[in-house]
């Protein structure tokens, strides 16, 4: 009898961690299209149902608060470093600095007249229209989703049908992209 109390106690106290990682494959809104509701931070799959409708969209201002604090950080960081290439003396870097500038589908000009956290979100949308692995353009299909209390990833495929994963943190109840 003991035995049994204790086993059943054990398998009570287990039960909460069992809830902890989550699978949920081919999860409901991971097409191609978006759902029209407004609360879409509430999961990863309705943070990249407001992610496609804002690319759609061209929201750069939606894109960039979809991003969780540290990639903003990041962002905004690329564009100070980018910002001081482009104004200081040496040659090299203010080349690679137009480069990258370019790359992206913006103009040098921006960078030595605009305001940096102005230019951050743009940077960021500039990246999403091209397509990077941590903001593609384009996501064919969900197949995956995997919870893990404040993280998650999201597998899925390329219209290229390449399986891709993104990365997710929660950050004042919201699920958002991280780097």
């Amino acid at each position: 009898m003991t035995k049994r109390i204790l086993a059943v106690a054990l398998v009570l106290a287990s039960l909460p961690a069992c809830d902890k990682v989550k699978e949920i494959p081919n999860p409901i809104g991971g097409g191609s299209g978006t759902s029209g509701g407004g609360g879409g931070d509430a999961s990863p799959t309705g943070t990249l149902d407001a992610y496609k409708a804002a690319i759609a969209a061209q929201d750069w201002g939606k894109v960039h608060g979809l991003l969780s604090a540290e990639f903003q950080k990041q962002a905004l960081a690329e564009v100070e470093e980018l910002k001081r290439d482009l104004a200081g003396a040496d040659a090299g870097k203010k080349m690679a600095a137009e480069s990258r500038i370019r790359e992206r589908g913006m103009k040098p000009e921006q960078f030595s007249q605009g305001d940096a956290a102005k230019l951050a979100v743009e940077w960021v949308g500039a990246e999403a229209m091209k397509g990077s692995a941590r903001l593609p353009r384009v996501i064919k299909e969900t197949k995956a989703i995997k919870l893990d209390d404040r993280k998650a990833s999201v597998d899925y495929l390329t219209p290229e049908d390449k399986p891709a994963t993104l990365r997710f943190v929660k950050e004042n109840g919201a699920w958002r992209f991280a780097p």
